[in-house]
């Protein structure tokens, strides 16, 4: 059962997420939020406002490229922002991000345990996508 909490005609945060837009070549985006990675995601892809459709705005490849995007749910109390540095910049270290990210600048944030475990996460998704077998073009 999922339950959605609507105050003063608000829906209201439930939960902290820190998620990855991940292509076969490497992350492209880093993002946190209070939604849903489902809602923000469709907001991502279909909103007008350039700061709130972030990767409609920024990544000109999304209508002909393949993506996914992993999602990791945070801790209460963890801070999801810190959460979002540390892996993009873990990310840039370990040759994970795309050529063609969109990443925000990033101020530095050390790294925790929540991050370690998102980096984890994506890594080992971007092992499995770059071990499919694709079919070649003829």
């Amino acid at each position: 059962m999922l339950v959605l909490r609507v105050r003063e005609g608000e829906l209201q945060p439930d939960g902290a997420w820190v998620y990855a837009w991940v292509a076969e070549d490497g992350v492209v985006y880093v993002g946190a939020t209070t939604l849903h990675p489902a809602t923000r995601t469709w907001l991502h892809l279909h909103h007008e406002d350039p700061e709130v459709g972030r990767m409609r705005a920024r990544y000109a490849a999304l209508a002909r490229e393949e993506l996914d995007v992993v999602a990791l749910e945070l801790p209460e109390g963890a801070d999801r922002q810190q959460v979002r540095h540390a892996a993009v910049r873990i990310f840039s270290e370990r040759r994970l991000l795309s050529g063609r990210h969109v990443c925000d600048p990033r101020p530095e944030s050390a790294p925790n345990a929540e991050t370690e475990h998102f980096v984890a996460a994506v890594a080992a998704h971007l092992e499995a996508l770059r071990s499919i077998d694709r079919p070649q073009p003829p």
